[in-house]
Order: structure tokens, then sequence, then C-alpha cells
């Protein structure tokens, strides 16, 4: 199926989900993930903060921030289509941003490029071999092209987005794990 139907389909079943059974599945989501061994093992994590309708990161990021781990967030620039990791300490130094995304305050103080024990990804759809469909800016896959592929990448999403095969280019940066409201799937 072509990535754009996949895209408009997955997006409108997210927007329709339930506020309170969006909050079950966050928190089944949550629990999933800081109870791994990938979260427990990490100290270093680059992870998205969520807005609209994805599965909630702000509980995961404030969780972290006070259990000691270090958190570095995207910081986008539109003109070239490149993205930073900058550490906050604090949810309340992130801005909304001119296309309504959180993030940091910070332009060039705090960012890494490469030391993360765990990157966790935003995106519409994934399949069972780790190929995932972003919202089509590219950002993750040139910022990820570039580190080590040591590092674990995992993706958080309702089961509904995890798909039997998705489309996918030479350049998708694949994920090693996918966390849904019902499992963990290592790829």
């Amino acid at each position: 199926m072509d990535k754009k139907i996949i895209r408009k389909s997955v997006l409108k079943l997210r927007r329709n989900i339930k506020d309170e059974e969006r909050g079950v599945w966050d928190k089944s989501i949550f629990d999933l993930l800081v109870n791994s061994k990938i979260y427990k093992d990490a100290q270093s994590i680059f992870i998205y903060v969520s807005c609209k309708d994805e599965v909630d990161t702000k509980e995961i990021i404030d969780y972290s921030l006070k259990n000691d781990k270090a958190i570095y967030v995207p910081k986008i620039n539109i003109e070239d289509k490149t993205m930073k990791a900058i550490r906050i300490h604090s949810l309340n130094e992130l801005y909304v941003n001119k296309y309504g995304i959180l993030e940091p305050n910070i332009v060039d103080k705090n960012y890494i490029d490469s030391d993360f024990d765990l990157i966790v990804l935003p995106g519409i759809a994934f399949d069972k071999v780790g190929n995932r469909i972003g919202y089509g800016g590219g950002y993750y896959d040139k910022y990820l092209s570039v580190l080590e592929c040591r590092i674990n990448k995992v993706a958080l999403a309702y089961g509904f987005q995890v798909l039997d095969n998705i489309e996918y280019e030479d350049h998708d940066i694949r994920v090693d794990y996918i966390i849904t409201n019902k499992q963990l799937i290592t790829i």
C-alpha cells in the first residue's frame, strides 16, 4: 500500500481514539518501556516530544528526568531540514514552535550528535521488520543515517499502527523495537 494512503488512514484512526482509551493505552506503553531492559540500561536517551495525537512521551520524559537519565529532545532547522539533539532538564525548557511542535528554547547549547544509549522515534506506521513511515520530512532518517548503528532505536505506537509490511526505501532507517499498548516487539 502507498505511504500516502497509509499515512492518511492511520492518522485518521489515531485522531479518533477516545481520550479515556488513549490514556489507558499510553499508560500501558509507558509501563512496557520503563520496565524494559533497553530502557533500564539506558543512561542517555534521545526522545521526541509528543504532540497532538501521538503516543504521550511527556510522562516518559518527566519520569526519566526524575530518575537521573540524560534526556535529549529534537530541535529542528526548517531551512536545511536538519535536527539536533538538545539536552533538557525540565519540560519547562520547551516552547511551541511555529509548526505546533514543542522543542528546546536553546539553539546550540547542550547538544550532542551521537552519544545515546536509546533513541525513541516518532512515526505514523511501522511493520514487523522495523520499517517506519514518518511524517515525510526525512528529519529522522537524515539524522540517524550518520549515527552509529549500535544505538537501540525504539518506536512507540498504538497496536493498529503496526502493519504486516510497508513500503520502504533504501535510505529509510529501521527501528530495533516497537512498543505498543499490548506488547514489546523485538525486531
